[in-house]
């Protein structure tokens, strides 16, 4: 009996320590995040994952338990003790193979492993594709030598013995036994309501917080709940919420300040991948970075202060073409019969008139892309498998392929017509082999570098177009699809991090126009309204758009991130994270009555985007 509690005794103190070795390697690796804060603040990361470490482990035993309790009444234990010990080194390299996902994704998202980037591994060599080749030796190297190291201390500390003189009683008190303080670990003990990941979020800082849940943990958790078929959202009644939103938008009386010299122009969409607002000087951003844009800026219509609503390029497409707000947990581009129930502004054009487009020369498989593509309405799809592509990254041709196959191809393209042109050369881990402007090493550096060759594209495609017969009668539309960490190393949930470029230009913006900005706050769910806006095109099915060209509208900016929201408006700032249940961040620490009025909206803008999304499946 003692050998058999040895056993135990030492296995989970194996995977504790195996688990603070991963909590430890997350925070030395994402240790800019931590500037700032106390070592005795981030030492607590390790108190608040303790009893999710300690529920994973229960997880982990429950296979070999199971096993030992079969060799109790059985005369095969040597095989039985076998079969164990390669399920335990099994399980080793799993919970290894998790740890190095999650730095991986965390780098890249913001956020551990969870049911979006599961999604993703329908195509693996997209989803391998954002980091760089170098990281991927660097995380190779650290998971071969972990696994070495686990492997070798787990064979020569862990012995397993099974007795044979246990008598009938003893047997019976041994198994209910274990069995309960599996559970007991497990559930995280007597409470009421089992652990849950908001057991270890403790700081306002997102990088503590995640380097407090347990890999393994949350990997089983996101397949214990697959499908969300309820709000977890419900901060009000549904009836308050859905006033408080409406509020939010009210009815309009005044018209819109026509900037557009034809309500029926040509339309360019340059939908730019991973471009933060950052990159921009006149958004206050550095200098050098796009100098293209910001000259282009200086004969075109620029909005300061504009936002994307996630940070994903499924999430921008969705929030552009329907005005649907991004989502915590999940995207609604991935779920046929969600999508196709949406609002699209690519629909109302068509109906309108106009011939619809899209050229992207990489994978529109991905991501569910063409599925919500040809749902929305778009009758010619460029992509790598239709088009003679040269030279190609990971994701896609570089941009200048991009945009000379629109100056051949778009003179194909009945008027008046409405193509969107998405780049790739700036996603991840932004290896493309383009102009070193920027000679540093870092991944800031490779990442400024390709956002200035995807500046410089842009700038000679205008340069060709404008030879373009087309030209004259064409609105440019310039945007990114999300922002990014970088090039500053922003966390997944700050403003900054949402902070996007949005630009018109061309002939057909009337001159008094040129060179203007509009500081109205909006976020790409506005686009709608702002188009049709100028086209007199009805747009009241897009009730969540706002028009910014009206001088009586909203002026506030929503986002979401992996499990909370940011609002901003004029007067504030706010980030709430709904694991903490607190707002994280806010711009103004003294306007109690804006943080009051401005979270309640939060809270009411989430709960009812998500209760729609829900809504969907029935």
């Amino acid at each position: 009996m003692k050998a058999l509690i040895s056993f135990f005794f030492k296995l989970i103190l194996f995977w504790l320590c195996l688990f603070a070795l991963q909590h430890a390697l997350f925070l030395s690796i994402n240790s800019e995040q931590l500037t700032g804060y106390s070592t005795a603040e981030v030492a607590s990361s390790f108190f608040y994952s303790f009893p999710m470490d300690l529920s994973a482990s229960g997880y982990l035993l429950l296979l070999p338990t199971i096993l030992i309790f079969i060799s109790l009444f059985t005369k095969q234990k040597a095989r039985l003790i076998s079969s164990i010990h390669i399920i335990n080194i099994t399980l080793i390299l799993c919970c290894l193979i998790i740890g190095i996902a999650d730095l991986g994704l965390y780098l890249d998202w913001g956020s551990k492993i969870n049911g979006k980037a599961i999604s993703y591994l329908a195509f693996p060599m997209k989803a391998a594709a954002s980091l760089s080749a170098i990281q991927y030796l660097q995380f190779g190297i650290l998971l071969t030598i972990q696994a070495i190291a686990a492997i070798y201390i787990y064979k020569k500390r862990i012995q397993l013995s099974i007795p044979t003189s246990l008598i009938t009683w003893q047997k019976v008190l041994f198994i209910p036994v274990v069995i309960f303080v599996l559970l007991l670990f497990i559930r995280g003990g007597l409470q009421t309501f089992p652990i849950g990941k908001s057991w270890v979020y403790y700081s306002k800082n997102a990088t503590l917080n995640y380097s407090a849940v347990n890999g393994f943990w949350n990997f089983m958790d996101i397949f214990a709940n697959p499908v969300i078929k309820n709000n977890p959202y419900n901060y009000f009644s549904n009836e308050k919420a859905n006033s408080l939103v409406r509020e939010m938008h009210p009815e309009l009386s005044d018209t819109t300040t026509q900037i557009l010299k034809s309500d029926r122009p040509n339309i360019v969409f340059i939908l730019l991948e991973s471009v933060s607002g950052e990159c921009m000087k006149k958004l206050g951003g550095a200098e050098n970075i796009m100098p293209m844009m910001d000259s282009l800026a200086s004969d075109g219509l620029l909005f300061t202060n504009f936002y994307a609503n996630g940070f994903r390029t499924e999430q921008g497409q969705i929030s552009i073409l329907t005005s649907f707000p991004a989502q915590p947990k999940t995207t609604i581009m991935r779920m046929f019969g969600k999508f196709d129930k949406l609002p699209s502004l690519t629909r109302k054009l068509n109906n309108n008139g106009y011939s619809i487009n899209y050229y992207y020369s990489g994978n529109t498989d991905f991501a569910n892309t063409e599925a919500f593509l040809k749902s929305s309405g778009f009758t010619k799809i460029l992509n790598e498998n239709n088009y003679p592509w040269q030279h190609t990254t990971k994701w896609g041709a570089y941009d200048e392929e991009l945009f000379n196959c629109h100056i051949k191809e778009g003179n194909l393209d009945s008027q008046p017509f409405f193509s969107v042109l998405m780049t790739s050369t700036n996603h991840e881990p932004f290896d493309a082999d383009v102009e070193k402007v920027f000679k540093g090493k870092s991944n800031a550096d490779s990442y400024k570098n390709t956002v200035h060759y995807t500046d410089k594209c842009v700038w000679n495609y205008l340069q060709f177009a404008k030879n373009e017969p087309w030209y004259s009668n064409t609105l440019f539309v310039i945007m990114a699809d999300h922002a990014h960490s970088l090039p500053s190393q922003r966390g997944a949930n700050e403003p900054e991090r949402h902070h996007i470029p949005f630009l018109l230009y061309g002939d057909m913006l009337k001159e008094e126009f040129k060179g203007k900005t509009v500081s109205r706050i909006g976020s790409q769910i506005d686009f709608p309204a702002i188009l049709l806006g100028q086209m007199n095109i009805d747009h009241s099915e897009f009730w969540r758009s706002k028009d910014l060209l009206k001088a009586s509208s909203s002026s506030f900016a929503y986002y979401a991130f992996d499990n909370g929201f940011g609002i901003i408006s004029k007067d504030q700032t706010l980030v709430y994270d709904h694991n903490l249940s607190d707002i994280v961040y806010r711009k103004n620490n003294n306007i109690a009555k804006a943080d009051s009025v401005l979270l309640n909206q939060g809270k009411a803008y989430l709960q009812n985007s998500f209760a729609e999304y829900i809504g969907f499946n029935n």
